[in-house]
């Protein structure tokens, strides 16, 4: 019904840009409002506080960082998007950090707008949801836990759903990255069962070992995509993925984004301490990170590359057993090896 339909406030100061997302939301249903100045924006929350802000970072008359932080401290259930033209890693950190919930780059692709659109309102009313039920929880407990557990797991689905679309992102210009993500977490949980691990610690790692390389988001394109071998100062460039992907992950609340950060510092990391960025050696190596580097190592040797065809089964399997106790630590090696359900054995 009308009286439902979620409404967009769309401040951006090129006209062109308004009207084309103006059109495009209302054929979505929404109702759109426009604003060309930070000052004009905020005089639209006295009227009509929207449901989503899709904000410009560089507007006249006032910062777009700045205006997001305002809307989020007055009107917390308000989604916020940021827009720019130009792709810079620490902005987009600055924008995430401060409460935004998306990132998105000019020129847009309208069904991906779209789509951001509507996770951001949907998470926004999760959060809703899961705070009025909070507030209700000592009079309404014996109706509203199963609700709330309900809330709490479209919740997670949502964090999960956003993690793994900013993981697929990192390496978007990849082919067959989903597949890969996919299949090295699979086999991440697999060796963390085999190690022992509790039910709750193989379910983290399943969830986090997909941000491994999400700091390749930070990489240019001709050093990612180099069909040769990379030069000195390309491959140091290189290795800064795992530095920015820890900082992306850093200052979670949520346990498997934490590990997220813990796996994407040091899955490059080695055994015998040969490893970047910090040359850490056996148990200095968080035994996530020691995981993650053979399950994504075996996959990545697996798979096409730009720089490669894929390596033969045999020959994968012979390289990492020649690295047991140099690359890797020689128990997980052994408990990779152990995965019958794998077809490794």
């Amino acid at each position: 019904m009308y009286a439902q339909r979620k409404t967009i406030l769309i401040v951006d100061d090129e006209p062109a840009i308004q009207q084309l997302l103006s059109e495009t939301f209302t054929r979505e249903g929404y109702v759109c409002q426009t604003a060309t100045t930070t000052t004009e924006a905020k005089a639209s929350f006295i009227t009509c506080v929207p449901d989503l802000v899709l904000l410009d970072i560089n507007m006249p008359g006032g910062s777009g960082e700045k205006l997001l932080v305002e809307i989020k401290s007055a009107y917390p259930g308000t989604a916020v998007i940021m827009a720019t033209a130009v792709c810079d890693l620490d902005i987009a950190i600055r924008c995430l950090t401060s409460g935004a919930d998306d990132y998105i780059i000019k020129p847009f692709r309208l069904k991906e707008v779209i789509f951001s659109a509507s996770r951001a309102i949907e998470r926004q009313s999760l959060i809703a949801e899961n705070h009025e039920y909070q507030h209700h929880m000592e009079e309404l407990v014996a109706i509203k836990t199963v609700g709330l557990n309900r809330a709490m797991v479209k919740l997670k689905e949502a964090s999960l759903d956003t993690i793994r679309r900013l993981a697929t992102a990192a390496e978007y210009r990849n082919e067959d990255t989903g597949n890969h993500l996919s299949r090295m977490s699979q086999y991440c949980a697999a060796i963390a069962r085999k190690l022992g691990l509790d039910d709750k610690e193989q379910e983290n790692i399943l969830y986090a070992s997909p941000m491994h390389d999400i700091g390749k988001i930070g990489i240019p394109d001709s050093i990612l995509l180099k069909p040769g071998e990379l030069t000195g100062e390309e491959w140091k460039t290189m290795k800064r993925h795992t530095i920015i992907g820890s900082q992306i992950l850093t200052g979670s609340e949520i346990d498997f984004i934490r590990l997220g950060e813990t796996i994407a510092l040091t899955h490059h990391e080695k055994w015998d301490g040969s490893g970047y960025p910090a040359g850490l050696k056996h148990e200095e190596i968080p035994i996530a990170g020691r995981i993650v580097a053979i399950a994504d190592a075996f996959d990545a040797m697996r798979s096409r590359r730009p720089y490669k065809e894929p390596f033969p089964l045999e020959k994968t399997l012979g390289i990492i057993r020649a690295n047991r106790g140099s690359h890797f630590d020689p128990e997980v090696v052994d408990a990779f090896f152990a995965i019958d359900d794998l077809g490794l054995t």
